[in-house]
């Protein structure tokens, strides 16, 4: 093919149609192929032969329609195939392949580098046409289908498509301000409109037009650089028929899309024709409340409606309403003194037409109620009045009838003459003898007459005094560490606002005036960031405060001790004991310095299981819901901060009646629920003593069987190693308090040997087996429950050996009643002896 196509063009005419004829025969053979097809178009560019053009037009984003005449020559020949090529490609950009297939089940290919997803052939139109969705710019150029039928020779047609881009939006302008927001504001009636219409961007340049509704009135135009086309306006003297007429700038430069408009409606300033106050009345009475009515036409927009009285505007209490062709103010008068015979003015206008005003006058005939102004006496200083100084007040009244009647008051309490206590009210005035800071307050005067009372305006007395504390005198105690800062708070009330602070430290070296860098101040408050280092920094620390009134006398006081443990609740008892609930209340006891948290744990008695577990920051009371009131509880109650725990407090609660185990059948024998208690509490007493016994014999005859004889009846070195160790990996209740033993009762372990040093002390040991079982291997066949009942829960484990109970019983009660039994807010000892 790159030779034929090579081939002198110089030589005969018959020798080039032989040649024409071989490329035709060659073309036909590449023609079952893609490639082929791609070749053969290459082949049919090198004859130079003649292809019809047509012009397509396009627009940006819109869609286009590329025509091509598939019609074959003759009724028996068909399509069989379409290919769309673009002049500077060489490849196909789109093809439709019918070739062995239905018309209806084309195959069809569009380029992804071309035009994609956006083509698509339709071949059944007249013309065929390749429809393209929303166009680029870069689809413009020279495009040429060449259409391949079965048996007619192919056919190329090209096609000049051109994209045009429609110009954006206008913009209309002010000729003189060159700014858009003037538009926004109407223009005065008579005024000569100077506008300008530009538009940017569109290719090729678009026309603008000016319409005035659906008239032409302007369609010249002018190209300026930088793809900028302007059309300026001149609009001679507009008036009342040119309002909310409509100005349209229209841009465009294609039939294929619909134009860009800018619209602007003329918004005019008229001038108000009429205004009138509706219901003039002939006599008002002062502080009583009217509506007053004034209605102007002809303005445009809605006339600016004010009303004066004589020359003062009033501004407040009037509402106005338009509609097409007027305007109505309301205004909610209420007449004073001052108004009778004043002019009461409505007036209509539009502030940016000038000359543009008109009113309507009412002359007012008024009764009213007095006038009352209140001010200080005319040789006081307000601001340098001082305790112990005298202060007096003067009401001026004017008033049409005559004042009937004076009253004062104080904030909203009227004040009685009362000459004993310096309060003397003479004529309209008001005397205040050696005042005080009490007096300090918002004063006022109340005058009447026929018409009604008036309320002066108030005058505020500040009476200066020196600083005083805000706290208690006694003085705040103050927990702290050494090392530990802690931020004391000094308020004060004074008057006027404090102007400086000094912090003391006294203690058993002396007085220390504390630095400035401590200690920051705010108004009526003074912040103490305090850090004692040693011993010497404990004592009490004083805040005085100094304003223009003095020195504060008596300072805000502050105790600082060494932080401690918290104290014991105090007073604990409880308060209400329901089917499912339990109340208890305390109070707090010293909180050693440090902030307190206060908890309650409730366990079940006999098994210690904890059922509750409260915490709280306050102790008013405890209340726990929940609780089975068939069961007896122990209940728990301490207070914690950051240096420990404080010592617990105990409380037991009784079973409302017997838990449901012991319940039999009813009879007929009516036993009240105390005395079957008691009955019940004599009988596991007795089993337990029994228990006890037998559980000491065994002890007693293993003892002489295997070790000499102790000299405590109650201990062997053999009962001790019997007793169940506790795992170091054992974890037990953690709010439970400690073991707390006296140093004369104490019992040591050294290298896993029990050291005897008080025979009476029964020592605790906790196995993470069940209780029962250990109750069950010492009492043997003996119910474990029988040695816990009502009446011994109140006992502790020492108090258990004095009963007759071996040590291994006695650790395994005193294990579940807890180590550490308080009642009153006092220790027991483990000890009963």
């Amino acid at each position: 093919m790159e030779r034929l196509s090579n081939l002198d063009v110089c030589m005969p005419v018959q020798a080039k149609t032989g040649v024409v004829l071989m490329q035709f025969l060659i073309a036909l053979v590449m023609l079952t192929t893609v490639q082929g097809l791609v070749d053969m178009e290459e082949f049919i560019s090198d004859l130079d032969l003649p292809v019809p053009t047509v012009h397509v037009q396009g627009v940006v984003g819109k869609k286009a329609s590329l025509p091509c005449d598939t019609q074959p020559l003759s009724s028996d020949d068909q399509v069989a195939m379409v290919l769309w090529f673009k002049e500077s490609d060489g490849e196909p950009l789109y093809s439709y392949d019918v070739r062995g297939r239905a018309l209806t089940q084309p195959k069809l290919w569009s380029s992804p580098s071309g035009f994609g997803s956006r083509a698509y052939f339709r071949a059944a139109a007249i013309p065929a046409t390749l429809l393209l969705d929303n166009v680029f710019t870069t689809d413009a150029g020279v495009y040429r289908c060449r259409v391949d039928f079965k048996n007619s020779p192919t056919r190329n047609l090209r096609l000049n498509f051109t994209v045009i881009t429609p110009p954006n939006r206008p913009v209309i302008i002010d000729a003189k301000t060159r700014d858009q927001t003037r538009l926004l504001e109407p223009y005065d009636e008579g005024d000569t409109l100077e506008l300008i219409c530009e538009v940017h961007g569109g290719d090729p340049r678009p026309r603008l037009t000016w319409y005035l509704e659906n008239t032409v009135i302007d369609d010249s135009c002018e190209q300026q650089t930088d793809s900028v086309t302007v059309n300026t306006l001149t609009f001679p003297s507009i008036g009342r028929q040119h309002l909310n007429a409509r100005l349209i700038c229209q841009a465009s430069n294609t039939n294929l899309a619909p134009p860009q408009t800018k619209l602007l409606i003329l918004e005019i300033n008229l001038r108000p024709l009429t205004v009138q106050i509706l219901n003039k009345s002939r006599q008002l009475s002062a502080d009583r409340s009217y509506e007053v009515e004034c209605k102007t036409t002809g303005s445009r927009p809605e006339a600016q409606m004010t009303w004066w009285k004589g020359s003062r505007p009033l501004r407040r209490n009037s509402k106005t309403f338009s509609d097409i062709n007027s305007t109505v103010s309301v205004l909610n008068f209420i007449p004073e003194t001052e108004d009778h015979e004043k002019n009461l003015i409505c007036r209509a206008e539009n502030p940016r037409l000038s000359n543009a005003v008109i009113e309507d006058i009412w002359k007012l005939n008024v009764h009213y109620v007095p006038i009352v102004t209140l001010k200080m006496g005319s040789t006081l200083n307000p601001d340098h009045i001082k305790e112990g100084e005298d202060v007096y007040f003067e009401c001026n009244i004017k008033a049409n009838p005559k004042v009937t009647r004076l009253t004062w008051y104080k904030g909203t309490k009227e004040i009685q003459q009362i000459s004993s206590s310096g309060i003397i009210i003479s004529d309209q005035t008001l005397v205040l003898q050696g005042v005080n800071r009490s007096s300090s307050g918002d004063y006022s005067c109340l005058a009447y007459n026929s018409e009604g009372s008036a309320t002066s305006n108030t005058v505020t007395l500040q009476v200066r005094y020196a600083p005083i504390c805000k706290q208690s005198n006694e003085g705040d105690v103050y927990g702290a560490l050494k090392h530990e800062t802690i931020e004391l708070p000094c308020r004060v009330d004074s008057s006027p606002t404090p102007t400086a602070y000094s912090w003391i430290l006294s203690n058993s070296a002396g007085q220390t005036e504390l630095e400035t860098s401590l200690y920051s101040n705010y108004n009526y408050s003074s912040t103490l960031r305090y850090t004692p280092k040693s011993s010497i920094d404990y004592g009490t620390i004083s805040c005085y405060a100094v304003n223009a009134a003095g020195r504060q006398e008596v300072p805000c006081i502050y105790k600082i001790v060494i932080a401690d443990r918290p104290s014991p609740l105090q007073n604990c008892s409880i308060v209400n004991q329901s089917s499912n609930s339990l109340a208890v209340e305390c109070f707090e006891g010293f909180d050693g310095g440090l902030p307190q948290t206060f908890y309650m744990e409730v366990l079940e008695l006999p098994s210690l299981v904890v059922r509750t577990n409260i915490s709280s920051n306050y102790t008013s009371s405890f209340e726990v819901l929940g609780i089975d009131s068939r069961l007896s509880y122990v209940v728990n109650l301490y207070a914690s901060n950051a240096k420990g725990r404080s010592e617990v407090v105990t409380l037991y609660t009784i079973a409302l009646r017997p838990p449901d185990k012991y319940t039999g059948t009813s009879n007929t024998i009516s036993i009240s629920p105390m005395l079957l208690a008691l009955l019940t509490t004599a009988a596991f007493l007795c089993a337990a003593v029994c228990g006890v016994i037998a559980a000491l014999y065994k002890r007693h005859v293993a003892r002489h069987h295997k070790h000499p004889p102790s000299t405590n009846a109650l201990y062997s070195e053999d009962s001790l190693d019997s007793f169940p160790r506790r795992d170091k990996d054992d974890v037990t209740y953690s709010a439970s308090p400690k073991v707390d033993y006296s140093s004369q009762y104490e019992l040591k372990v050294e290298n896993g040997d029990f050291e005897e040093t008080d025979p009476d002390i029964i020592p605790f040991h906790y196995d993470k087996k069940p209780m029962d079982e250990y109750i069950k291997s010492t009492f043997e066949d003996n119910d474990p429950t029988r040695i816990y009942n009502e009446q011994s829960l109140s006992c502790t484990n020492a108090c258990l050996v004095n009963r007759g109970v071996t040590a291994r019983s006695a650790d395994i009660a005193a294990a579940r009643l807890r180590p550490e039994i308080v009642t009153s807010s006092r220790r027991v000892k483990e000890s009963c002896i």
